[in-house]
């Protein structure tokens, strides 16, 4: 009996399951990255609704801001949080005012902190400082 030239059944068994196999390691792999891409993507809007918003309070600072309370940046507090909606997501800012200490009046701290309206996902915060108005 000879043998033919070519491959058998089973060798092209046995090379069908090694590229399954690589085929579904890549797929896996290929739903991590656009996982992480949206995340990054999420954070990117998140940090610049929160840049934005520091703009919007670094003018009101300037005018002579009044305080927020301390606790503004983890619970809603009226007058100092509001929704956004950016690239097609509702996010949540919550903002704090306050007097750098050992500066008086001259100096304020202003943090933003964005979260997802759904309340999943990591959080975005950016703190500066700006100088206050005239007393």
């Amino acid at each position: 009996m000879t043998r033919s030239a070519g491959f058998s059944v089973i060798e092209a068994l046995i090379a069908a399951g090694v590229l399954a196999t690589v085929a579904l390691g890549v797929a896996q792999l290929f739903a991590m990255a656009v996982a992480h891409n949206d995340a990054a993507r999420q954070q990117l809007v998140m940090g610049l609704a929160a840049a934005a918003k520091i703009d919007e309070l670094s003018t009101l600072v300037a005018a002579g801001p009044a305080e927020t309370p301390a606790d503004a940046l983890e619970r809603t507090v009226d007058g100092c949080s509001d929704a956004v909606v950016e690239s097609g997501r509702r996010y949540v800012r919550r903002w704090r005012i306050a007097e750098v200490a050992g500066y008086g009046a001259s100096a304020y701290a202003i943090a933003v902190r964005v979260l997802p309206a759904a309340g999943t996902g990591a959080d975005v915060r950016l703190t500066t400082i700006r100088a206050g108005g005239a007393p």
